[in-house]
């Protein structure tokens, strides 16, 4: 089987994180469900700030996002480096964009990517929960895309990562022709679990079988996820969150949540692509 890093992304709120989960419940193989806090996945950062500072050993809050970018294909080189003998996953939720030289932000293309893809109306009634942001600010956010997402706040422990908006971001992973991509819907993946999750596996060439599939299935449940953060809190979810990061998970939820007005503008700008994807 051929190593080396595989790229997880996805535009924010779109079922990365479950997936990261899944493939750390079927590759590490514990008789229980893996610590959603303590996941024992082989990861690596291209996004953080103390990935950047060990490169350059200058401080990232000094440098330009512009800057901070120019630097980022060095950290896949790290990630390469590290990938000599086992896969290592990395989670991104950037738009595949290039550098003014031609030179993709995340360098050297990763051996294997999975691309997951929401519905946008679900994606704005998650992001606003998650950020604690109002419904409509999220809404313009989707449809007219933000330059950079993140690495503003001098606390913040990512540097800034281009976004685009819902369509841009979509057609940027789907269309690149750098990296062999799988991508994946996150309705499907509610929907058949163990099929869909099956079929990410076959195409990153990992082994499993039925067995191990639906013992990671089930260790991954929704149900066992926020029990989870119940129980002991899940540090991926922010401070200002106004809900569980594990809070419902539901296709179609933007039906009740989403008011006409929010649910018409995000069709009217995504139409193209959301009919493509079948959300429409």
């Amino acid at each position: 089987m051929i190593v080396g890093p595989v790229w997880l992304a996805s535009y924010p709120k779109s079922g990365n994180t479950w997936l990261r989960i899944l493939l750390s419940n079927l590759l590490c193989g514990r008789a229980g469900p893996e610590d959603i806090n303590d996941l024992r996945l082989a990861t690596h950062s291209l996004v953080g700030r103390p990935e950047i500072e060990h490169v350059t050993m200058i401080d990232s809050f000094l440098l330009t996002p512009e800057e901070c970018e120019r630097l980022r294909p060095a950290l896949m080189e790290e990630a390469w480096r590290e990938a000599r003998d086992h896969d290592v996953f990395i989670k991104l939720h950037d738009a595949y964009c290039h550098l003014p030289d031609g030179t993709p932000v995340l360098g050297r293309p990763a051996r294997a990517a999975v691309y997951i893809l929401r519905d946008p109306r679900d994606v704005a009634v998650s992001l606003a929960f998650h950020t604690g942001k109002p419904i409509a600010t999220i809404v313009h956010q989707i449809i007219s895309g933000s330059t950079r997402m993140g690495g503003i706040k001098p606390h913040h422990e990512q540097v800034p990562q281009p976004l685009l908006d819902w369509s841009g971001h979509v057609r940027s992973w789907t269309t690149q022709r750098d990296v062999a991509v799988h991508v994946l819907r996150y309705e499907d993946l509610r929907a058949d679990t163990a099929g869909c999750f099956g079929r990410a596996v076959a195409f990153l060439g990992l082994d499993a079988t039925s067995e191990q599939l639906a013992r990671a299935v089930a260790q991954a449940d929704f149900g066992v996820l926020q029990r989870q953060e119940t129980e002991k809190g899940f540090r991926e979810r922010r401070p200002e969150s106004t809900a569980p990061f594990f809070r419902a998970g539901r296709v179609g939820g933007w039906r009740e949540a989403l008011a006409h007005d929010h649910s018409a503008a995000i069709e009217a700008a995504h139409g193209a692509v959301m009919a493509e994807f079948g959300y429409l």
